[in-house]
């Protein structure tokens, strides 16, 4: 299992999971993962879990895994969700929130793939 995000407090809070940071906003969070699965990786996570929206946080985490080839739903769902992404950005771009609204962001994100892992340890 690997997780992708551009979080930091995942990173922070998750231990025993291979965690990559990335420097870069939501839609480069998913162009990555999109990347990843090219190579072989499947999604663990959906790509636009909860219910915020793509153009109103700038945070996202995305579980994957090794798989042996390309994995076509994966690729269909990350691709779909990229798409619907920059949609979302481009009717609203993201507001420059404060740093206040910008930490509960991180914390909902956090919060959403924290749940995700401890279903998945359990299922």
């Amino acid at each position: 299992m690997l997780i992708i995000t551009n979080n930091p407090i995942v990173e922070e809070n998750v231990k025993n999971i291979e965690i990559k940071t990335l420097d870069t906003d939501y839609i480069g969070t998913l162009k990555y993962c999109r990347d990843l699965v090219h190579e072989g990786y499947e999604l663990l996570s959906h790509p636009l879990y909860g219910s915020v929206k793509p153009n109103e946080t700038p945070y996202r985490t995305v579980i994957i895994k090794k798989g042996k080839s390309l994995d076509t739903n994966s690729l269909n769902l990350i691709e779909d969700a990229i798409e619907t992404a920059e949609k979302f950005k481009n009717n609203k771009a993201t507001p420059l929130w404060t740093e206040r609204v910008l930490d509960d962001f991180r914390v909902i994100d956090f919060d959403i793939i924290r749940n995700t892992i401890q279903r998945m340890q359990y299922a």
